[in-house]
């Protein structure tokens, strides 16, 4: 009986440090940005992403085709970061997309693909800009 009580005891406690997920804090806040052509060739994008405190976050952001067609989407999730790694989990698809991630001295945040949608994929960059507040 020592024995089960000891293993549950540690079995618990490895699943509670394997759900512990940190956040960096200069990554909290609104962040804004764009970029063309890199995801979907023809399309230009612009967004806004609010990271808060406690991982939850929010995304709106603006999707326009060669043709000038507009498609407007928020998305709500989670993300956290570790090991200079920025994880985004959308809640749409439950997909986690991975980044390298560095936060600059002006506040922006460059980011480097890691894995998205599932699949590695480093060829997606970008940088978020800090939106200061009033």
């Amino acid at each position: 009986m020592k024995e089960f009580i000891t293993l549950s005891l540690l079995l618990v406690g490895i699943g509670i440090t394997a759900q512990q997920k940190d956040f960096d804090p200069n990554m909290i806040g609104c962040y804004k940005g764009s970029e063309s052509n890199q995801q979907v060739e023809g399309f230009s994008k612009y967004w806004v992403s609010c990271r808060l405190e406690k991982g939850k976050s929010i995304l709106m952001f603006v999707a326009i085709d060669k043709d000038g067609n507009v498609t407007q989407e928020t998305e709500n999730g989670t993300w956290w970061t570790k090991e200079g790694k920025y994880y985004e989990l959308h809640k749409y698809d439950n997909v986690t997309d991975v980044y390298n991630y560095k936060v600059l001295d002006n506040g922006d945040v460059n980011f480097q693909s890691v894995e998205l949608m599932g699949k590695k994929d480093t060829t997606y960059t970008f940088t978020d800009t800090k939106i200061e507040e009033d």
